[in-house]
């Protein structure tokens, strides 16, 4: 500022500080020059930098993203994956990235036709990431690998020369499967050879993209795909998840066109791939130690065999430094699930998903959820007839994988170490993709197709396997000592072989007192014959003669495929005339016939004969037309299948019937004389016993509904299904006996019953209770059998004769030689229907109270006419 005059004057002409048009000064007033403006701001810029960047270091080591960013050196991703060392880029507190060395990018594999393909890409705001880097495959090398021309003066297309790929694993470079570099590009032409076939001779065509179709079918393969307990460090470095991504699309024989990665803030990467069959995308919480990937593919190469892959290249242990001293130290875990996209039906030629072991009930179980605590397949592979898979999965639901884990310890002693066949994961077969059998409900399963039959038959020496494979239905037959021969007919020998070496457990005789061989397939007892049973019955029992007759089966055992999941083979196998014929003739004449029918219907399903179970409706016609006498349907609801299992048991007999209605008291005391014992001690029987058979006398409600629902239309519940309640109940004081006969008090309506309370609380004498009164002496029962021989009522509905005697009057009215107006609207020969769920639930009824008014009566008219009557 200038300096003020000596003299007291001011500049320009004032004095006494006023100007000299008299205005008034503001003597407190600054004059700031630009040069200090300038300085000042910067100042104050520099120092709010300074104070951010000091505040983001602060906030990040007290998270510890610090140390989760700076991976441990001592911990190198070769070691657990096979990948070559990287080297981490630096990053500015800016958020910008100085590479020292860049991204790895796509690779082209040896013999993979990759087309020509056009990048268009768009810049977003981007503020919450440290990096973003794109990038692509090389598209000149991938032309050259299908036209052998690099240029257009080699007569090639006019492609932009793009550098984007980098030096490192970039374009010049052909990657064979094995992750080596050949040195040399492989021309493929427009036909291409046997080495550039992308891997077709592997394809799984089943309704999936042939890598060779020039246009792909609107449907693809998912795989969705989470990791825990995964190295932070690794979770955080852009470029080891990239290199196992690139390894990942390189194994698996995909081609990925480019990638886009990012780099959060404060932590995290993200990245998504291009392929060429669709896409590849992952995230990461490298905190938690958490990674969530997703693979689409529309190729025809399976995905589920990646997952090795994918838990080896994404499952990198922690190191020591990033495990809390609280922290139980686990391994990585993984959950995943496969799921078919798209369409197929209607788009592929002659698709039909039955024939797609990945498009139906194995999808729908076990690869399409993520409620597995564990789940790996131990064997997928094909026999000569169809596909076998069996999984090894343990659902949170039932059992627990700390617990699971705990009993793989024996370094440390707890009730899971010492017990720890209660804390194994389930085993899970599937054939032609369809559910069969499981570790936890085989034995439910196979105890409740071998055992009613078994035990029902008098004596039986002779058993027939139709199917069984596993090998487990032979087992429980084997348990029973009267059993001479045990044929197991089997058409898949295949079955037969991966079964001993996967499902051990299935065909294990070893703890069987007497067993002879530790493969039940090995017992002297057993005669395996590995051809198709229609063919084997068919010829050999034809026709009933001397040669054959001896040859008759005491019991068969059809354990073969569910008839409504595999309709092809039902026709032949459940429909056929000639085989369920031949079926017949091949049994004794008191034989025994077991079917397993598949899952239980449900309160809502339609009639068998209009609905989905039409096979079941069709293969108890036939056995009704075949000539079994007495047809009979029960459940297991332990099977560990997808619903609860149904079994039809038809006898030869039906004197065979009575067997069937045994007390469990009965049951239980025919188990203990005909069961071998273990060479262990251990109950030989897991379920089934004397209670459980007396529950399978009675089927399930909805089979008694569904067959109200019949398309005969004749209403069969309104008669018999239990007590109507349309009808009145006459008490027994409204009845008087009159000159031998019952006579009326009062006015009685059609179909009304009398004296009910009376009738239920009757006595019945089973068939065999009867037979111990008839082989008693006279003298020592003569009351109770002159009580039945005079007033009781006997019959045969249970197959052998059984008596039913009634209180006071009611032993005069059910007499049957006496009834005129009061009877059973239905007389008891033809109730006794060959195949009926409803009178086997009402059987109590049917027994005990079933006769009702056959007209109305009048008050004085006979209900009951006597013998001496004049009428």
């Amino acid at each position: 500022m200038p300096r003020r005059p000596s003299n007291g004057q001011q500049p320009n002409g004032t004095a006494n500080g006023h100007h000299k048009d008299d205005e008034p000064h503001n003597r407190f007033s600054i004059r700031l020059t630009f040069l200090f403006t300038l300085v000042a701001l910067s100042l104050s810029f520099l120092l709010a930098f300074t104070i951010g960047c000091l505040s983001r270091i602060i906030l990040l080591h007290q998270t510890g993203a610090l140390s989760a960013i700076k991976p441990s050196q001592d911990h190198a991703l070769s070691t657990n994956t096979g990948i070559a060392p990287y080297n981490e880029p630096t990053r500015t507190m800016s958020g910008k990235q100085r590479s020292t060395n860049q991204l790895p990018s796509p690779q082209v594999l040896e013999g993979k036709d990759v087309p020509y393909t056009t990048y268009t890409s768009k810049n977003f705001y981007s503020a919450a990431t440290v990096t973003a880097n794109t990038l692509h495959i090389d598209r000149s090398t991938a032309m050259l690998l299908m036209t052998g021309k690099s240029s257009k003066e080699d007569g090639g297309p006019d492609l932009p020369q793009d550098n984007t790929a980098g030096s490192e694993g970039g374009g010049g470079k052909v990657i064979n499967s094995a992750g080596e570099n050949t040195g040399e590009w492989t021309t493929c032409s427009e036909s291409p050879s046997s080495t550039c076939n992308r891997g077709r001779d592997n394809i799984n065509t089943m309704g999936h993209n042939s890598d060779a179709d020039e246009e792909h079918l609107p449907a693809g393969q998912h795989l969705l795909i989470d990791l825990k307990d995964v190295s932070s460090s690794f979770l955080n470095s852009e470029t080891r998840l990239a290199e196992a991504m690139i390894s990942l699309i390189n194994e698996s024989r995909l081609t990925l066109l480019s990638y886009h990665c990012h780099s959060l803030v404060p932590i995290g990467v993200s990245c998504a791939g291009v392929l060429l069959e669709s896409h590849v995308a992952f995230h990461t919480w490298p905190v938690e130690g958490v990674i969530t990937l997703d693979l689409f593919t529309c190729g025809g190469m399976p995905l589920i065999p990646v997952l090795p892959l994918v838990e080896k290249l994404f499952g990198v242990e922690r190191s020591e430094e990033e495990w809390e001293e609280e922290e139980e130290r686990v391994g990585p875990s993984m959950l995943w699930a496969h799921k078919l996209r798209g369409f197929r039906e209607g788009f592929a030629a002659g698709y039909d998903p039955s024939d797609n072991p990945l498009d139906g009930e194995m999808e729908r179980v076990v690869l399409g959820k993520m409620d597995y605590d564990l789940k790996r397949p131990l064997i997928s592979t094909y026999t000569d007839f169809q596909s076998f898979d069996v999984y090894e999965v343990l659902r949170s639901a039932k059992r627990s994988l700390t617990s699971f884990q705990k009993s793989l310890d024996t370094k440390h002693e707890s009730y899971e170490s010492l017990h720890p066949e209660l804390f194994v994961p389930d085993k899970l077969l599937f054939l032609g993709g369809v559910m069969q059998s499981t570790l936890y409900g085989e034995a439910a399963y196979h105890e409740s197709i071998v055992h009613p039959p078994l035990i029902t038959h008098n004596n039986p020496k002779r058993v027939a396997i139709v199917g069984g494979g596993e090998g487990a239905t032979l087992r429980e037959v084997l348990k029973h000592r009267s059993v001479e021969t045990a044929t197991m007919i089997e058409i898949d020998e295949g079955v037969v072989e991966l079964s001993r070496e996967y499902l051990k457990e299935w065909a294990d005789c070893s703890d069987i007192e007497g067993s002879d061989a530790d493969w039940c397939l090995e017992n002297s007892r057993v005669e395996a014959r590995f051809e198709d049973a229609l063919a084997y019955f068919k010829t050999k029992f034809g026709q009933i003669n001397q040669e054959n007759v001896d040859d008759r089966f005491d019991v068969i055992i059809m354990d073969a495929l569910d008839p409504n999941d595999a309709p092809e083979i039902a026709e032949e196998l459940y429909q056929s005339d000639n085989f369920i014929g031949s079926l017949y003739r091949s049994l004794t004449d008191d034989g025994i016939l077991t079917v397993q029918l598949g899952e239980t219907p449900w309160f809502g399903s339609a009639p068998d004969d209009v609905g989905v179970f039409v096979n079941r409706a069709i293969i108890i016609q036939k056995f009704e037309e075949v000539g079994f006498k007495s047809i009979h349907i029960y459940e297991e609801a332990h099977s560990e299948l997808t619903g609860p299992w149904s079994t039809l048991m038809a006898f030869k007999d039906y004197n065979t019937r009575a067997n069937w209605y045994r007390s469990a008291a009965e049951t239980d005391l025919l188990l203990k004389k005909r069961i071998l014992p273990t060479k262990s001690g251990v109950k030989p029987l897991k379920y089934f016993d004397g209670a459980t058979h007396y529950g399978y006398q009675k089927p399930s409600k909805p089979f008694e509904t569904i067959e109200c629902r019949s398309w005969d239309g004749t209403n069969k519940c309104g008669k018999f299904g239990g007590f109507s309640p349309k009808s009145v109940n006459v008490p027994i004081s409204n009845v008087a006996i009159e000159q031998g006969g019952i006579v009326a008090k009062t006015d009685i309506a059609k179909q009304s019953y009398i004296g009910m309370g009376e009738q239920v609380n009757s006595v019945i004498a089973r068939p065999s209770t009867w037979s111990i009164i008839k082989s008693l002496g006279e003298e020592n029962m003569r009351s109770i059998r002159r009580y039945f021989d005079a007033l009781g009522v006997c019959n045969v509905f249970l197959g052998q004769t059984m008596c039913c005697a009634y209180p006071e009057i009611l032993q005069y009215m059910n007499t049957d030689n006496k009834s005129y107006n009061y009877g059973d609207f239905t007389d008891l020969n033809s109730r006794v229907a060959r195949y009926s769920p409803m009178n086997d639930r009402h059987l109590e009824q049917i027994l005990r109270a079933s006769r009702m008014t056959l007209r109305d009566i009048n008050q004085g008219e006979e209900i009951i006419r006597s013998k001496d009557s004049p009428i």
